[in-house]
């Protein structure tokens, strides 16, 4: 795009992807003029992921002080270093096993298929409303242990916390932009913390009943803790696969020959989701904060610096991937680091894979073409921090 600098709000996904393709071979390790640094290849992405102790993912201290954010941080295990994030971490590997994974499998489908019915033949819809959306959210709810009936509540939130936040490339938030999100912080917080003291007292087999009855080193966790955990999870859970499916669709369309091979064989459809993840990532980016002085590919990063790893850029790292910017459902993408890498691996990515492969076989195997309206404006979610689609209009034809 003409006169495009990093930070334009106009800036699409590919406009985002062109800067870090140029930053990656111009300046591969860059310090803006806040003082943030940035990594683009692949190998030093992947580094700075696994090294928990140079690279801490607690960046709190560079938020300004609010005490919805510092309430809701005491659990929030995205941005949690060791030993705290192990032990609560361990607390969602136990809920989140793969039996109990696969388990989930006719309960997707039957909502999926409820969904789907639930179409109007014939007229364009928007399928991240009728079908991206409530699908994950309404899994990750029942998960919880809260009414899927509330996910337009759940929706308000994720569009507020995620949507509209760090409208540019650096991460050094100003204190109003925090006082804006202070107040769906707070209301999200107060709706969970409702449910948790619910749980007290009184046993339940879903996840904040298991988490309210959990031991931790001799210790329960507060409200607080649980109400940061299942926000995190809550929010993080469902807008993965959200932004997977719709960019799925948005991939098979720009690449038809991709869909209708997938088409003429199904077993294809799992390499195509790695490859999917690989070329949009839902998240293109991660924060850290280095921990000491550290040396990255021949610059030295200080201590006590805000990092930003870009997940996108080492996705598209022709050093890693033969000519990335081509998507091809044919290539072995294994070793994408969409869901991270290290400790902070996403737990929810094996449940985002599972809905992804479901969804999109039923797509498949009931519709006989699916074309994105051209008559229709699609909207994107911010493309420095989200990739993913809003509003995605389409025409099924059965």
């Amino acid at each position: 795009m003409s006169g495009f600098q990093p930070g334009d709000e106009n800036a699409t996904a590919e406009d985002v992807l062109d800067w870090l393709a140029k930053m990656r071979v111009n300046e591969p390790v860059h310090v803006d003029d806040q003082d943030v640094w940035h990594l683009f290849r692949y190998d030093d992405v992947r580094a700075a992921l696994f090294d928990r102790k140079t690279f801490a993912s607690d960046t709190n201290r560079f938020v300004p002080s609010n005490p919805e954010f510092e309430r809701f941080s005491t659990g929030n295990i995205l941005n949690m270093d060791n030993p705290k994030h192990s032990e609560l971490r361990g607390l969602i590997v136990e809920a989140f096993t793969p039996r109990l994974i696969e388990g989930l499998a006719p309960r997707i489908t039957e909502i999926t298929g409820e969904l789907l019915d639930r179409i109007p033949r014939g007229e364009p819809t928007d399928l991240v409303d009728a079908l991206t959306y409530p699908l994950p959210v309404m899994v990750i709810a029942e998960l919880l242990g809260i009414p899927v009936s509330d996910r337009g509540l759940f929706r308000r939130w994720a569009d507020a916390l995620l949507g509209n936040r760090n409208t540019d490339a650096t991460v050094v938030p100003e204190e109003e932009a925090i006082e804006s999100l202070a107040n769906p912080l707070h209301e999200m917080g107060e709706y969970l913390r409702e449910h948790v003291r619910r749980r007290r007292g009184r046993e339940t087999d879903d996840l904040i009943g298991k988490l309210v009855g959990a031991d931790v080193r001799g210790r329960r966790l507060s409200d607080d803790e649980i109400t940061g955990f299942a926000g995190s999870l809550l929010i993080a859970g469902h807008i993965t696969t959200t932004a997977a499916l719709g960019n799925a669709l948005c991939c098979f369309d720009r690449v038809p020959e991709a869909a209708q091979q997938i088409r003429e064989d199904i077993g294809l459809l799992p390499n195509a989701i790695e490859e999917v993840l690989r070329f949009r990532p839902p998240f293109i980016r991660v924060i850290r904060m280095t921990t000491t002085d550290t040396e990255v590919a021949g610059t030295t990063i200080p201590a006590d610096r805000l990092l930003i790893p870009w997940l996108a850029a080492a996705n598209h790292d022709p050093d890693r991937f033969d000519d990335p910017g081509r998507f091809d459902i044919h290539r072995d993408a294994n070793g994408h680091v969409s869901f991270g890498y290290g400790i902070h691996f996403c737990v929810g990515s094996r449940l985002a894979r599972l809905e992804a492969h479901l969804v999109l076989r039923m797509l498949f195997e009931r519709y006989r073409s699916i074309t994105i309206d051209r008559g229709s404006a699609i909207e994107f979610h911010n493309p420095w921090s989200t990739n993913a689609v809003r509003k995605l209009p389409v025409l099924l034809a059965d």
